[in-house]
């Protein structure tokens, strides 16, 4: 399949847009405008450094590894290699991503209804739903990523319009506040999409080799597909940003997990604002789906080697995610923000070296047809 520039650029930049944009990252830039109120623009610019840029730039790396995660890692050693994204992906998606995912389906139904099961309790169900999908292979996940991203945007930008156009409710406390770029950049960090853009890069990859092109061409097309995608994504962060800004009075006190969801009630009322709270659980139900699938693919392969039964992968991987949802956002927040500190420079100074290596020694790979064929 040959797509002209302009069509394959706008289609992988959305295609990159779609995979960033996961429900849980939605209580990152909401705090973000809510902590810094009037100094949003310096945190925000710290948040979107690391939650936007980033990640594009892991993209640009599995594109020169041609969607090899394996031998990008591979080039600290096999062993080594091996170790690091095996330890990645766990603190992405069983003591992080997942868990978080269901602690804000959980907040944002506890902020609407009077009356709600205990976490434990709204834990185990959702984990035995995701069971039930996953073993049982229903078609599910792809019927509800044809309606829920639109559904979240939709509720995003009605939460936007009525944030700026009703009458601002700043917090009584003003302070001028230290090292807001850096806290952004923290913040930024717990969105963990830098990590995600090396397991999850398969179907913008598979686009890319459908072209045939050459590696320098393909790269030249994810740049210019980053540049869409960094736009849209950045949009919806920096709208929530500023809005939680406008109205940080109305947030005071609010638990992370539970902003959103607060927020669309004060400013669409309750009849609107339960089909954004339908839209947010529903958007965690798929991610969570979709993250629970790739840990255990991985776990199976990778790890077990295929000489146990794929059910053990599917059982373990959501052991994991149950037990930490238990923890709440700030307990899951307390295990995973230390080793991302650590972490993200690692891999960030491993992306500039492995693609500067292909760039620049690897002149005849270059060269080559860009495809896994």
């Amino acid at each position: 399949m040959k797509l002209d520039k302009s069509t394959s650029s706008l289609v992988v930049g959305l295609a990159l847009f779609a995979m960033f944009f996961g429900s849980g990252n939605l209580i990152y830039p909401l705090f973000v405008g809510q902590f810094a109120q009037d100094q949003w623009v310096t945190m925000g610019t710290g948040f979107l450094l690391t939650a936007v840029l980033m990640p594009f730039l892991g993209v640009v790396a599995m594109v020169a590894y041609e969607g090899c995660y394996a031998s990008f890692f591979n080039t600290i050693g096999r062993v080594p290699g091996f170790i690091f994204r095996t330890f990645l992906l766990t603190i992405w998606i069983p003591l992080g991503s997942a868990p978080r995912c269901m602690t804000l389906a959980f907040a944002s139904m506890k902020s609407y209804f009077a009356y709600m099961p205990p976490l434990w309790m709204f834990s185990l169900i959702y984990s035995a739903l995701i069971f039930v999908i996953v073993v049982k292979k229903l078609g599910i996940l792809d019927i509800l990523g044809k309606w829920i991203t639109p559904l979240l945007l939709g509720s995003i930008a009605c939460v936007f319009y009525q944030g700026f156009t009703s009458f601002s409710t700043p917090s009584s406390v003003q302070e001028v506040k230290d090292g807001l770029f850096f806290s952004g950049i923290i913040e930024g960090y717990n969105t963990m999409d830098l990590i995600a853009s090396f397991f999850f890069s398969a179907s913008v990859i598979h686009i890319i080799n459908s072209s045939g092109s050459t590696m320098k061409q393909a790269l030249k097309l994810v740049v210019r597909s980053s540049v869409i995608g960094i736009v849209v994504l950045a949009g919806v962060y920096v709208s929530l940003i500023a809005v939680s800004a406008r109205h940080a009075g109305l947030l005071e006190g609010i638990p992370k997990d539970e902003a959103l969801a607060y927020l669309a009630q004060v400013l669409m009322g309750p009849a609107w604002s339960f089909a954004a709270i339908l839209a947010i659980l529903l958007a965690c139900f798929s991610t969570s789906i979709a993250l629970i699938l790739v840990y255990t693919d991985y776990l199976h392969d990778e790890v077990l080697k295929k000489t146990q039964h794929p059910i053990l992968s599917v059982i373990i991987a959501l052991a994991i995610t149950y037990v930490m949802s238990l923890f709440g956002l700030e307990g899951i927040t307390m295990v995973t923000a230390p080793v991302f500190k650590i972490c993200y420079p690692l891999l960030i100074c491993l992306i500039v070296w492995n693609v500067c290596g292909k760039l620049f020694f690897q002149k005849k790979d270059n060269e080559q047809v860009y495809s896994n064929n």
